[in-house]
């Protein structure tokens, strides 16, 4: 199992090495993307500017909250469908359709109705509720019936059924939720953040493109990147180690 382990983290070393190579030959091609040493220069100097940390803050507390409320909501959501048929029949079309549409194109509608703050919260809720949402209910539904068998012959109350049975089927599968729901939530207020905010990192992007600061541009896409990336590594490897 260690050796597994370690072959895999020298695969990801190997990749990330070959991507740092191929990014190196690429800026030498382009003035638009800087090089990986030019970019690490700007990233540090903007970490040290304190305009920088606060729409960094901004960004990552309206990520949190939105991660968080739609993880609950797709949870919650994603339990109740699974184990009610009735409910799957009537709100899984409306799910589909909802999960199709560019939700991007919601935004102009909720930009009046929570504001510029709330609207981009809203915006990653949206992101990240649906991966939650269809991942709890698949898990719940593939829970062998032998198991809700078992739960009456013992009469095991509701909470006890939830506890013992539910919980332990659907943690990979809510995970992995979890998983995508932070990238997606990042991606879903930076995306907000460049339409209409005044403080964050999608801000920064926009107008670092607007001013022709590729360095800085990229600089923020890659501070984005990696955030995101190790938050998913840990949530995997924590994955790993509990099962």
């Amino acid at each position: 199992m260690r050796a597994l382990a370690e072959n895999q983290l020298i695969g990801s070393l190997a990749v990330a090495v070959l991507m740092v190579i191929g990014w190196q030959i690429v800026s030498g091609l382009t003035f638009v993307i800087p090089s990986p040493i030019e970019t690490a220069t700007v990233l540090f100097g903007n970490l040290s500017d304190p305009s920088y940390i606060f729409d960094l803050r901004v960004t990552a507390q309206s990520v949190f909250i939105a991660f968080v409320i739609g993880t609950a909501i797709g949870g919650t959501m994603g339990l109740l469908l699974g184990l009610s048929a009735k409910l799957r029949l009537i709100l899984e079309p409306l799910i589909i359709m909802l999960n199709g549409v560019p939700k991007i194109v919601l935004y102009p509608v909720l930009l009046p109705i929570f504001s510029l703050s709330g609207s981009k919260i809203v915006m990653g809720v949206l992101f990240a509720l649906f991966p939650v949402l269809i991942n709890v209910s698949t898990g719940v539904q593939e829970i062998p019936r032998v198991y809700s068998k078992l739960a009456k012959s013992v009469r095991a109350n509701a909470w006890q059924r939830l506890v013992y049975i539910i919980a332990p089927a659907i943690r990979r599968p809510l995970l992995t939720g979890i998983r995508l729901a932070i990238s997606l939530s990042v991606v879903g207020v930076v995306l907000s953040e460049f339409f209409a905010t005044r403080r964050g990192l999608g801000r920064v992007v926009l107008q670092a493109y607007s001013h022709g600061d590729y360095p800085s541009m990229v600089a923020t896409i890659v501070l984005l990147i990696t955030v995101s990336f190790l938050i998913s590594i840990a949530l995997w490897q924590w994955e790993k180690r509990i099962h």
